[in-house]
């Protein structure tokens, strides 16, 4: 019996995943420009990007020598899609996944998102990687390499944000930040760790502007998105660009920002009444995904165990804080939460995964 249940479950998440690489292949004819600007970068370089530091330096070095620069986004996504579902399925199927749960009901829409939204030329793709690998060394339970492989994760996120992406500078951080946090004698719980985490946050900002001039999230999502609404071209598709209630240029209004940023793209409670359907069900995976993961976050801080699982909490929570201060829209957001959907999918099913 339990033989026949493993099975099943096996079915329907290759099932669903059959399903996602159909959507993956066909969004390219369906889904409109927007979701392939960083695509489109990616193959043209019309910056003229030379050298493998930065995110689309090593975007296009990589599809260069894999030979996916120029293929069609349909031929990508045949490619690609399948790679990430056998990360995947090497991470676990669990053995209840066809069972009507909420964390399995979250897994069958985001099969879809990682096809919609990893499916063409982008740097998503390498983050999925960078995060599987990272899920490999918090996995392993061997007393021995507990230390060594928390060392090692800490390395690697230090490289990735030098080589790819400097924001995760601050995850790496705020990572550290709440490690330190869950060692002393606190009674911490998600929604504690967050708002240290925003707090935090907002002091680096503040530091920043005292060294280099500038609120962390004036620079980054104000400025990005200034440009894009005085292109007449790009307003149009950018009407889920995050703009904050109060000017960025002080340390209030960068504080409000952060904070802001962070609710909108964790718990976008008030974008799931938009008119737009498809955000409106980004939305609700969203807010779904982002509760759930605090559920199961607030478990296992009760749980004092000497390994590295908590740190793909710390890792995951860290991205979700950090988001607040960059992301210029929904869109994004959600592109980057597919990016790092190997820490998401361990969480949600750590208790359940297959031995």
């Amino acid at each position: 019996m339990n033989n026949l249940t493993i099975t099943k479950s096996k079915f329907i998440f290759f099932s669903f995943s059959f399903l996602g690489l159909i959507a993956a292949i066909c969004s390219s004819y369906v889904l409109p420009k927007k979701y392939f600007s960083d695509a489109l970068t990616i193959i043209h370089n019309p910056w003229n990007l030379k050298g493998v530091v930065g995110g689309f330096q090593l975007s296009i070095f990589f599809y260069s020598i894999t030979g996916m620069r120029w293929m069609p986004f349909s031929l990508v996504a045949l490619i690609q899609y399948p790679i990430l579902i056998y990360i995947l399925t090497k991470i676990g199927i669990p053995s209840n996944f066809d069972k009507v749960k909420v964390n399995n009901l979250l897994m069958y829409a985001s099969f879809f998102v990682i096809g919609i939204f990893i499916s063409m030329q982008t740097k998503e793709f390498i983050t999925f990687i960078f995060c599987a690998i990272l899920v490999k060394l918090i996995k392993n339970k061997n007393k021995e390499y507990v230390f060594r492989n928390r060392i090692i994760i800490c390395l690697m996120i230090l490289l990735y944000s030098y080589i790819f992406r400097e924001y995760y500078y601050l995850v790496l951080i705020l990572s550290i930040f709440i490690s330190i946090l869950s060692y002393c004698n606190l009674k911490l719980n998600s929604f504690l760790i967050i708002i240290y985490g925003l707090i935090m946050i907002i002091l680096i900002s503040c530091g920043h502007n005292m060294v280099k001039h500038g609120y962390l999230s004036d620079k980054t999502r104000t400025e990005l998105n200034e440009r894009r609404l005085d292109d007449p071209k790009i307003k149009e598709e950018s009407r889920s660009a995050i703009i904050p209630p109060l000017p960025t240029n002080t340390w209030y209004g960068d504080a409000v920002s952060i904070i802001y940023g962070f609710m909108v793209v964790n718990i976008p409670i008030t974008s799931i009444f938009s008119a737009s359907p498809q955000v409106s069900l980004f939305s609700i995976w969203q807010l779904t995904l982002f509760f759930c993961l605090s559920l199961k976050f607030d478990q296992i801080l009760k749980v004092k165990k000497n390994n590295n699982i908590r740190w793909a909490y710390y890792i995951t929570f860290s991205f979700f804080i950090v988001q607040g201060l960059f992301e210029p829209d929904l869109g994004s957001s959600i592109r980057h939460k597919a990016g790092i959907f190997p820490l998401i999918y361990f969480i949600l099913f750590y208790d359940d995964k297959e031995k």
